[in-house]
This record gives C-alpha cells, sequence and structure tokens, in this order.
C-alpha cells in the first residue's frame, strides 16, 4: 500500500515530490477530497450530569461557509492547474455512492479537524469495511492532521482530555498502518517529545498500547510505500 500521511497537507517541495513518487508521476489524476473532519461540531455531555460525550453539529455561519466555500475552490484550483481531476466527498452522505466515488479515483484525500467526528463516520458510512481493499489495488491514500490519524491502530492518543473522560467512547482506529501517527502543530519543537512519551505511558498503564508513534510536525509527513516506511519533510524527525 501507499500512504503519505502529512501534518498539514503537502506543503514544501519535499512532500511534493514525495507525491509524485507515489503515483508515479501519472497525469490526469482523480483525487476524492474526504471533508467530513472540517465539520462545524462541538463536544457536550450525551445528557446532564454525564461523563459520556457526544458530537453535535452546528449550522455555520454565512462568514464560516463563505470562508470554507473559499477554502474547497482552492485546494480544487491547486490540483486544477496540476491537470488532476477533483471531486469533494462527505461521508455523511450516500454510503453507497460514497464507494463507488472513491473506486473510481487514482488518490483519496482525507482532510483535517476532528479525528474522533471523522472516525464515527468513516464507520457509519461502511468506509472502514472497505477502504484497505482498495488500497491494495494501488489507490494512494494521503491525510492531513486528522485525516493521517484516522488509519492508525488506536486514535486513543489524540484525546488531550484526561483519558476517564472518554471511558466507554469508540477509539478504534481504521488499522490500515502498524504505527501510530500524531500531528505537532505550530512548527518545528520537538519540546514536545517529553510530553508525549509520558502521556504513552499513561495509556500503556490503562489499556494495551504496543505501537510506536510519529511525531510529525508541520511540513513533515510519514510516506509508506509497501513495507517502506519514511519519515520526510522539515526539522527535526522524532518518534516515541
Amino acid at each position: 500500500m501507499k500512504l503519505l500521511l502529512t501534518a498539514n497537507g503537502v506543503s514544501n517541495p519535499e512532500l511534493e515530490q514525495a507525491f509524485l513518487e507515489l503515483t508515479g508521476n501519472r497525469k490526469g489524476l482523480k483525487i476524492a477530497f474526504i471533508t467530513t473532519a472540517g465539520d462545524n461540531i462541538e463536544w457536550i455531555p450525551e445528557k446532564e450530569g454525564s461523563e459520556k460525550y457526544v458530537a453535535k453539529l452546528k449550522e455555520l455561519t454565512p462568514e464560516d461557509r463563505a470562508k470554507k466555500e473559499s477554502w474547497l475552490s482552492g485546494y480544487q484550483e491547486k490540483y486544477k492547474e496540476k491537470g488532476y481531476d477533483v471531486v469533494f466527498v462527505d461521508l455523511k452522505e450516500d454510503p453507497a455512492k460514497i464507494r463507488e466515488t472513491l473506486e473510481a479515483v487514482d488518490v483519496i484525500d482525507v482532510g483535517g479537524g476532528d479525528t474522533n467526528w471523522l472516525l464515527d463516520w468513516a464507520k457509519k458510512s461502511k468506509l472502514d469495511t472497505y477502504l484497505k481493499d482498495i488500497l491494495i489495488k494501488g489507490t494512494l491514500y494521503m491525510g492531513a492532521s486528522a485525516g493521517s490519524m484516522l488509519v492508525n491502530p488506536d486514535i486513543g492518543f489524540t484525546w488531550w482530555e484526561p483519558i476517564e473522560k472518554w471511558e466507554g467512547t469508540d477509539r478504534v482506529g481504521l488499522g490500515i498502518i502498524d504505527f501510530m501517527f500524531q500531528p505537532l502543530h505550530g512548527g518545528n519543537d520537538v519540546s514536545k517529545a517529553k510530553e508525549f512519551t509520558e502521556r504513552k505511558k499513561h495509556l500503556q498503564s490503562l489499556v494495551d498500547y504496543p505501537w510506536k508513534i510519529y511525531l510529525v510536525m508541520d511540513g513533515q509527513a510519514v510516506k509508506v510505500d509497501g513495507d517502506k516506511i519514511e519519515h520526510i519533510g522539515l526539522g527535526i524527525k522524532e518518534s516515541i
């Protein structure tokens, strides 16, 4: 399988080169961009006094809607200039239509946002039941932040709040990869490595947590080409 798991998208020449290598520098690529993680949501208690939280979809303000439309238009233009076709996919739409679309493209690009919301809809749409089969056939999987974390075996590491808050919540990722991807946003600051090491120890004290974790900063990616795994991009590379 081929994957390009980024922290903040294909944002520099090295990552662009990795994209070209993984797609064989083919012309006329068809790209499906999954936008669901970027939905405007809030997490609220399931009921008054409950420690379990559920996501609620909020209506976009006219200003936010205009910003989102502008961003999506910019994404489409970026790839159109390269001669690629882009189709937008929302996992809240018809599951059969989603599958038909994803099976017909060369690249599946999953945008960033809320990882738990994205995981929930990946399972509701049944994406989790067939994505690996599509990738085995040669389709490139590309992700940014939450889109990269979706393919983790477990997303528990992404929860910043005490893990007890999420007890009983589904944290099992799609398990496409056998390591963990964790983005570090806000620059190439490796000082967070200690914080993440402690977080990993905490999780290991509560649940089975055997995986290597790549700490991927903005401008970096984990490139997977078959059995070859590379941590690429700008700055110092950290894993725990």
